[in-house]
């Protein structure tokens, strides 16, 4: 390897782990996937059936089980610091197949230009550890593939049906490796070039989606999960939504930049790349549509626009060359001075993102029952208070619940007339809102639940006819709930 290829790629790792280690928080969703990974690996146990809620579900097609497997693995043998790595590696691995897929371009990678990349991406993904990465790293894996092969046709592309099993079996993100290689088929047939090989790679693709704990059921959830409209959860919503606009124009800036320099030098030179161009209105169209499919946008356009970039500063390319010295010092530098070292195997469990003293309060005082809590903090409540308490519902939304109970939820935060179906049509015994919502300052005043806890980000509300006098009151000390992040009260075998 040559002594450039070296420092590209070291200043790239280092940059990731530099990312990851000072990330501050965790995924809403991890909780729920460490459940399904300790039940696997010291049980055997494949949930097929819901365990952790009280409310009605149907079958559990979890698309995201390998990760779980994977998360737990990371945490039971390497502690905090194997999801640190984790995260390293799968940002790393995707870095790597965008500069690979660069490089089939025949020009330089630049380290200042993967250097950005590296940025923006983990300003899309700043969660330890999402299952949505995997399918960033196995995304840019098959497009690098597949410009190969367009290039110049090689028998790498007969290793994507079998890489479809493992993809399928770690995150439900496998259908936009399927959508890659229908694009780059499309791409082939309109050019009447090599598409018959293509064609057999997706058929092959499609018929390995079968290898999975459910069979051919699961094909049906897969492909009915792809396309669910989901109005009312964030990552869903819009690049150009008042929430997101200002948090995304960077990244919204720089992939616009890309295509429209790709498209510009097109119509110039009138050499059109239909494969090329296809494949960059589409994911642009979908990440703009989705910020959680922002990244895969981004993979896109820096891995085949960078030609067409490189070209249009190429009157400025000897003040690059002193940028491609710099940047590798600067993110060595800055990885020796904000790497936090000596906390690199303490969890991470700062600010107000999890209720850690709410349920503090809940496992002391010991207040069994069924509990309603914030849709993104199930997983965490699940994790820590199973089997004494059942949720009525968590992030894992459409692999087990139905559409009818996550309305009664939200009628219920926003303190919709009917607001109390929750209560009224299922059995709940405790009821944890945020104190921001809608439906605190109701509880606070309804005649028949009683609040006997204040916390800093929720309130817990009992029924007025089982409330105490008196109950133990946590101390709120940080290094406590930072240390007892993972500890679990919980036995996933039952």
């Amino acid at each position: 390897m040559k002594k450039k290829n070296v420092i590209l790629y070291i200043t790239l790792f280092v940059l990731c782990f530099l990312f990851a280690s000072i990330a501050s928080e965790y995924d809403y969703d991890l909780f729920a996937r460490l459940i399904v990974g300790e039940r696997f690996l010291e049980n055997g146990i494949l949930p097929f059936k819901d365990f952790l809620s009280y409310t009605p579900t149907h079958i559990w097609y979890d698309h995201e089980w390998g990760s779980g497997v994977i998360f737990y693995a990371a945490l039971k043998y390497a502690g905090a610091f194997g999801l640190i790595l984790l995260q390293t590696m799968l940002a790393f691995g995707t870095a790597f197949f965008v500069a690979k897929t660069q490089k089939i371009q025949k020009f330089p990678v630049s380290v200042l230009f993967m250097s950005v990349f590296v940025i923006l991406f983990f300003i899309l993904n700043p969660s330890l550890v999402r299952c949505q990465m995997f399918s960033f790293f196995f995304f840019a894996l098959f497009l690098y593939i597949l410009e190969k092969d367009r290039k110049k046709s090689t028998r790498l592309v007969w290793l994507i049906p079998p890489v479809v099993i493992l993809w399928n079996n770690l995150h439900g993100g496998v259908l936009s490796g399927l959508g890659l290689i229908f694009i780059y088929l499309l791409g082939s047939v309109i050019s009447r070039k090599g598409w018959k090989k293509l064609l057999s790679v997706l058929l092959l693709s499609t018929a390995a989606l079968l290898v999975n704990p459910w069979g051919y059921n699961y094909l049906a959830f897969l492909f009915s999960a792809g396309t669910k409209y989901r109005k009312y959860v964030v990552e869903w919503w819009p690049v150009y939504h008042t929430q997101h606009f200002m948090y995304y124009l960077p990244i919204t800036f720089w992939t616009l930049l890309l295509a429209a320099t790709t498209f510009v030098r097109q119509i110039r030179t009138k050499n059109f790349d239909i494969t090329k161009n296809i494949l960059i209105v589409m994911t642009l169209s979908l990440g703009f549509a989705h910020v959680k499919l922002l990244s895969l946008a981004l993979i896109a356009v820096s891995a085949l626009c960078y030609q067409d970039i490189v070209k249009l500063f190429l009157f400025i390319k000897k003040s690059f060359k002193y940028f491609e010295i710099l940047v590798p010092l600067i993110v060595l530098i800055s990885a020796i001075i904000f790497t936090p070292f000596p906390a690199l195997n303490k969890p991470k469990a700062v600010g107000y993102k999890f209720p850690y003293y709410e349920t503090e309060f809940i496992k002391v005082n010991e207040l069994k029952g069924n509990i309603v809590v914030p849709f993104g903090f199930g997983s965490y409540v699940s994790y820590k208070l199973y089997p004494n308490n059942l949720i009525y519902m968590d992030g894992r939304y459409e692999e087990v619940y139905n559409d009818k109970e996550y309305f009664v939820l939200r009628d219920y935060e926003l303190a919709e007339p009917n607001w109390r179906d929750i209560i009224n049509n299922y059995p709940t015994d405790i009821l944890m809102p945020l104190k921001y919502t809608e439906i605190y300052p109701v509880l606070k005043n309804d005649p028949d639940w009683k609040e006997i806890f204040e916390g800093v980000s929720c309130s817990v509300f009992v029924k007025k006819e089982n409330a105490k006098e008196k109950y133990l009151e946590p101390v709120y000390i940080k290094d406590y709930y930072r240390l007892t992040m993972f500890r679990n009260k919980g036995d996933f075998t039952k």
